[in-house]
């Protein structure tokens, strides 16, 4: 994760950083995955690198913090969303 980050935002934050573990880890604990870290890594780069005010933020303590699910549900302009059809019994599930 961390590595995919450095890679995206050409830094290098370490893997090992008590706070960088703690903060991914209860993202892990909560039944996040990879490919969710990746994409809000994605998100997040598209929105703010480049941005002089924005890009200090791209950083583990803010990317994998307390707002992890609300910027992992963030659409981007050019994203369609999709929805599907279903029936009042399959939204109870």
């Amino acid at each position: 994760i961390v590595e995919y980050l450095n890679f995206k935002t050409n830094s290098s934050y370490r893997y090992s950083s008590d706070k960088t573990r703690r903060t991914i880890n209860a993202r892990l604990n909560e039944g996040f995955t990879l490919d969710d870290f990746k994409k809000v890594i994605d998100i997040k780069t598209t929105q703010w690198l480049g941005d002089q005010k924005m890009e200090q933020y791209l950083r583990p303590e803010t990317l994998f913090g307390t707002k992890f699910e609300s910027y992992l549900n963030t659409k981007l302009p050019n994203q369609k969303e999709q929805k599907t059809e279903c029936d009042e019994y399959d939204l109870l599930r």
